[in-house]
């Protein structure tokens, strides 16, 4: 199973007291079972997830980028990827999703996910535009 991790899916693995630390243990025992488990991310993603951690507790977010290296394929977004979700951005008619947003699905979906792991509800949206289960 190949599921595209969201910074809010990143953020609260290092952050025990964050909000939605009980929801990301449940699905991530639930994905421990998943035998052929890849987690994939964009490296805006990770800088995102960086960001916000470091503003939590800075010394975080090198324990986290550490965590996100060993456990996910950072993928570089690609130009025409960043294009298709300006282009997508603009024309979406949701007006809380980002083109990050919009990039991680165009993302998720090129590098074949089945699954979004975001507590972001922009995110809902968009995956079932795309065809992909949210996991949250």
């Amino acid at each position: 199973m190949r599921v595209f991790v969201d910074a809010s899916g990143w953020v609260p693995m290092e952050m025990p007291r964050d909000q939605w630390r009980p929801d990301l243990d449940r699905v991530m025992a639930m994905l421990r079972q998943e035998r052929r488990l890849k987690l994939v991310t964009t490296n805006w993603t990770m800088y995102e997830a960086l960001a916000i951690t470091r503003r939590r507790a800075g010394d975080a977010a090198q324990r986290l980028h550490a965590v996100i290296a060993i456990r996910a394929n950072v993928v570089a977004v690609p130009e025409a990827a960043e294009a298709e979700a300006l282009r997508r951005f603009l024309r979406w008619s949701d007006l809380g999703a980002s083109v990050v947003d919009h990039a991680n699905v165009i993302v998720a979906e090129r590098e074949r996910c089945d699954a979004i792991l975001s507590f972001d509800r922009d995110f809902v949206p968009l995956a079932a535009a795309a065809g992909l289960r949210i996991l949250r």
